[in-house]
């Protein structure tokens, strides 16, 4: 006897069709942002992580070296007088043997060289200071984001104001965006690491009358400075 055979598989009609499509679209245009956002705070973590590490290394460096700080280049040079010339031995050289991995000083959102280009700078108000000169370490900038030179180079390893971006001779002003969702990782003498927007933090404040916000250096007048007053 023959079995009786069950209704016929009842296949999607194309409106079903269309509103499972339309369902998967909205769900993707909902997903893919936090995505976006996911991946970049993981960079910006990254990121932190990096200074870090070279802020540690730097306090090493210092340890050995009677507390003073490394100078950001042993060449010296001003953005007005240029690269004097001779091998920079710049900060991250003469600290190297502290952190021994150039990747780390590569910033993963750095957009002009991938996995090249040095990505950080130590501010010329920092630079060759002895430790205890300095007032407050939780709020002296130690390094910043700023660079499109590779390891080693006499460009861009310092800056003069903290919303330098990429190079001196090309200053982004505050409306173009910087690495992170409109701001960047500062690290500091104590060794802590935070992420401001560019209108807070060392972005924003002037520690002297007429000084441009975002400034960190008054030549000849070490260790004060655009520095933070002592509290």
């Amino acid at each position: 006897m023959r079995p009786v055979q069950g209704a016929a598989a009842r296949g999607f009609t194309l409106i079903e069709l269309l509103v499972v499509i339309a369902i998967i679209a909205i769900l993707a245009s909902i997903l893919f942002p936090v995505f976006a956002r996911a991946r970049a705070k993981g960079r910006q973590a990254a990121c932190a992580s990096n200074m870090k590490q070279l802020a540690t290394a730097i306090q090493m460096y210092a340890n050995d070296a009677d507390e003073f700080l490394p100078l950001w280049s042993l060449v010296g040079g001003s953005p007005t007088g240029g690269n004097p010339g001779g091998h920079p031995y710049t900060w991250d050289e003469q600290t190297y043997p502290y952190y021994r991995n150039k990747q780390i000083v590569v910033c993963p959102d750095n957009p002009f060289g991938g996995n090249n280009y040095r990505s950080y700078a130590l501010p010329r108000y920092v630079s060759g200071v002895q430790l205890s000169r300095l007032p407050d370490d939780a709020r002296i900038v130690l390094l910043f984001e700023k660079g499109q030179y590779v390891w080693g180079t006499w460009d861009d390893a310092t800056g003069e104001n903290f919303h330098q971006s990429h190079t001196c001779k090309g200053q982004p002003g505050y409306s173009e965006a910087p690495f992170h969702a409109n701001g960047k990782n500062f690290a500091f003498i104590d060794g802590h690491v935070k992420w401001y927007t560019v209108g807070a933090g060392p972005f924003a404040e002037a520690f002297r009358p007429g000084a441009e916000p975002g400034a960190c250096e008054l030549p000849y007048l070490a260790p004060s400075g655009d520095w933070p007053p002592a509290e």
